[in-house]
């Protein structure tokens, strides 16, 4: 090709150097900023910035092997680089593997609400732009050794920084894992290496529970059971009135008070969907679950099936995450985007109909940004205004934040009034109990974190921090022989996702080896 089609000459180091520098300063100030804020040092981010650019060059040394290699491969981390740099930017989030589980496990319709015209800009800027400079750039080979030269130099002189301090550094590294997740393009790629290997479990063979299970009704009655779970979605206990909130939010549920325990310190098992609906429905608790062990373990879903329950999911966000393949699946919601009212739609006659004991759940859609205003119809009257009606968070004033997120906690509050409602009108037939907890709290604007998704380890107590309740109908408390005055007790004690696998199969009498009685929040309190 003649010289003069391209922009620019550039020897393989030279161009190595240069792509290293731009990885580094056009996609990495969330790196560097957290570096900084560690120890307020301009010293240490320094020092992280000399030893990155070393490690970036030895890599691409190694990867741009060739000029074809070098924008084969380079152009790709670019365009890449870019969208993840915009949603760590905007939102102030971390890139792991369980984000990545996220996405791909999302719909189009909630991925949807996160692409906003700024995310074309900084693709458009620091994407395509870059890349066709890459493309008019002509590369001259050189070999391995002249490629990695260059990168000696930065690499010697961090060793040399970092050696009298090596303590410090170390301590960093293992207690702010924040850094790791934070650097591009290592945190994407290291994430779709970790996705990976949790697919592994496709390929393995199926592992089945609960096969000593055994149902053992204990109840005064010979009703029918519908045991109700209503899987939320965002909501975070910050924001329930129940647990102490200032605002009213749970102002619905006032007429079922006397029905309705609450646990003020029930914490979620992630802080993502793709992580806290499986481990829900996991008999393995938050430390033993294994994200993408749900495409072939059997969970709680499975054991009621085993011992004579009907098991029907109504989903109204991104399905199911593999935990309904072996029971009914309703996804009542035949448009781009539903109120979580679809969810109660023919429930009635739903349940009379299939007329056996029921395992319901209800997947909200609930609060899930960033589109907050989008969870509640347009011309009900929300109780708090202005509300941010942006997906661009931080465009947003902090209090019309607020109030879009409060208004469609409120309105969730209103589907479980709706809910209940339903459930009493089938207490003719049926022993009906409702369990609600959401799946993971969210960041509204607090430390410049938005949504959710963070390392649990590292994420803020938001995020983890979730309501959940448990409504019994009077009658159902009386013939199951519930102290309801005893849960309320209880429920002022630690709880977690961990405790849900257990509590639904003692409420429902089914003895099985899984069980654990102690995580049974109804043990102590049934006479």
């Amino acid at each position: 090709m003649n010289n003069k089609t391209y922009f620019f000459t550039l020897k393989a180091w030279q161009f190595n150097l240069t792509y290293a520098l731009f990885i580094l300063l056009a996609f990495n100030y969330p790196f560097l900023r957290r570096l900084y804020e560690i120890n307020n040092s301009l010293f240490m981010t320094i020092t992280g910035f000399i030893t990155v650019l070393g490690l970036l060059q030895l890599i691409l040394s190694l990867l741009f092997a060739t000029p074809r290699l070098a924008k084969i491969i380079g152009i790709p981390l670019i365009l890449i680089g870019s969208i993840v740099f915009y949603f760590m930017s905007a939102y102030n989030i971390l890139i792991d593997k369980v984000m990545l589980l996220n996405v791909i496990r999302t719909d189009i319709y909630e991925a949807g609400d996160l692409f906003r015209p700024m995310l074309l800009l900084f693709f458009l800027l620091l994407g395509i732009l870059p890349s066709y400079l890459i493309y008019k750039t002509r590369i001259l080979p050189g070999n391995f050794r002249s490629r990695l030269y260059p990168a000696l130099p930065p690499l010697l002189l961090s060793a040399l920084i970092i050696a009298p301090n090596f303590a410090t550094f170390k301590d960093i590294l293992r207690n702010h894992k924040e850094l790791r997740y934070s650097l591009i393009p290592s945190n994407y790629i290291g994430s779709v290496i970790g996705v990976g290997k949790m697919y592994d479990e496709l390929i393995r063979p199926f592992t089945d529970i609960g096969l000593d299970a055994k149902a053992h009704p204990y109840w005064n009655n010979t009703k029918k059971n519908l045991f109700v779970f209503v899987v939320g979605e965002t909501a975070r206990a910050a924001n329930f009135s129940l647990g102490g909130y200032s605002r009213d939010t749970a102002a619905p549920l006032r007429p079922y008070l006397s029905e309705i325990i609450y646990y003020p310190e029930f914490y979620a098992c992630g802080t993502s969907t793709a992580v806290s609906v499986p481990c829900m429905f996991s008999k393995d608790g938050r430390k033993d679950f294994q994200p993408g062990s749900e495409l072939n373990t059997a969970n709680l879903i499975d054991i009621f099936s085993k011992v004579g329950y009907h098991g029907l999911w109504r989903d109204n966000n991104t399905s199911c995450q593999d935990n309904c393949n072996r029971i009914e699946l309703e996804v009542p919601c035949t448009r781009k985007s539903c109120l979580d009212d679809v969810l109660l739609t023919g429930l009635e006659q739903k349940i009379r109909h299939i007329n056996q004991d029921t395992f319901l759940i209800l997947h909200q859609r609930g609060s899930h940004g960033p589109d907050y205003t989008g969870r509640y119809p347009a011309d009900w009257q929300a109780p708090y205004l202005p509300a941010c009606g942006s997906a661009d968070l931080k465009s947003c004033p902090p209090q019309e934040l607020i109030n879009a997120y409060d208004n469609s906690v409120y309105y969730g509050n209103i589907f479980l009034q709706k809910t209940i409602d339903i459930l009493k009108s089938l207490a003719d037939e049926y022993n009906t109990v409702l369990v609600y907890a959401s799946d993971h709290g969210e960041s509204l604007g607090e430390d410049g974190l938005f949504l959710h998704s963070m390392p649990y380890d590292t994420a803020p107590d938001v995020q983890k921090h979730i309501p959940a309740l448990i409504w019994i109908a009077s009658q159902t408390a009386r013939d199951f022989g519930l102290d309801m005055q005893c849960l309320r007790r209880h429920a002022q004690q630690y709880h977690s996702h961990d405790n849900l696998f257990h509590s639904f199969l003692g409420l429902a009498g089914i003895s099985v080896s899984e069980y654990n009685s102690s995580l049974d929040i109804f043990a102590p309190c049934r006479k």
